[in-house]
């Protein structure tokens, strides 16, 4: 058997070498990253990643205060503008709210028939037992008392997150009121009003819950006068979902939102700005009674 020896030239040899140094290190990043838990390859400049933080962020509160201040547009394109004070309680389900108007409001679920107390802080000077979704405590609001706290708005994102997909979008990082801060957005393009019939017994509220939208939209874009005015088989049209463009701005201490923008096909719908915000602290027995010294009931 003859032998063939086969000379390599030096160029190449280094070259071979090279060649096989850079798959060395390939492999050992590969192997580096497949070691990483999953939760960490899901970077939070990932907007799923934001998201989902936020998310179990929201599910870990049990009691929350914090200063809320908002605009709604309302019929006439006019903007209402206004700012509360809250405590919340999730379980059991507790409210206490002072607008910046002096009103009170104290709702409790499960108790005084469903009714919340208000005081109006004016003349006449008295406590009134009001449906939270009459037309007295919801006149010049979007919501209603028993969407305070950050669970509402949970839900309407997570539809939007379920929906939009890919439609979510990080738009880098930003300081707001001295908060280092996450800025989402959820674009709908295609968002339009689609027409539903009215099942048996149905409100706009059970209709807007069940679809995750907002009954004032519905509301306003049918020309209905209250949340109880329609009837079953009845045609009307309501949006596919929630805004057609929603921002976020999302504290990256906390992961909890301190900036909420929703745009219709018309342009601002409301805006919400969260402050003075303090997570899980004790109340005392007497925070949501109305029997509490520091309010006007």
């Amino acid at each position: 058997m003859s032998i063939i020896k086969i000379y390599i030239h030096n160029d190449l040899k280094r070259k071979i070498k090279t060649s096989f140094h850079a798959l060395l290190l390939i492999i050992s990043i590969g192997i580096l990253y497949s070691a990483i838990p999953e939760d960490m390859n899901n970077s939070l400049t990932n907007p799923r990643g934001i998201i989902e933080g936020l998310f179990k962020s929201i599910d870990n509160i049990q009691t929350l205060t914090y200063t809320m201040a908002y605009s709604e547009r309302f019929s006439g394109d006019e903007m209402h503008a206004y700012s509360s004070q809250i405590k919340y309680q999730k379980a059991p389900h507790k409210i206490y709210v002072k607008m910046s108007t002096g009103v009170e409001v104290i709702w409790l679920a499960g108790a005084n028939n469903g009714d919340a107390w208000v005081h109006k802080g004016s003349f006449p000077y008295i406590t009134l037992k009001l449906d939270p979704d009459g037309s007295l405590m919801r006149k010049g609001q979007h919501h209603s008392v028993e969407c305070s706290g950050y669970g509402y708005f949970e839900e309407v994102l997570k539809e939007g997150y379920n929906k939009a997909g890919a439609h979510i979008r990080y738009m880098g990082e930003l300081l707001f009121d001295g908060t280092q801060c996450y800025k989402l957005m959820i674009i709908d393009s295609a968002f339009k009003y689609i027409p539903y019939v009215v099942l048996s017994r149905e409100t706009v509220l059970a209709i807007a819950k069940k679809l995750c939208l907002s009954e004032y939209m519905i509301m306003q874009y049918n020309g209905l006068s209250s949340y109880t005015s329609i009837s079953e088989g009845q045609k009307i049209m309501v949006p596919n979902y929630y805004g057609k463009e929603m921002t976020l701005y999302v504290d990256e201490a906390t992961m909890l939102p301190l900036f909420l923008k929703v745009d219709d096909d018309k342009g601002l719908f409301e805006q919400y700005t969260f402050s003075n915000i303090k997570l899980n602290a004790n109340f005392p027995p007497d925070a949501f009674s109305i029997k509490n010294k520091d309010y006007n009931f």
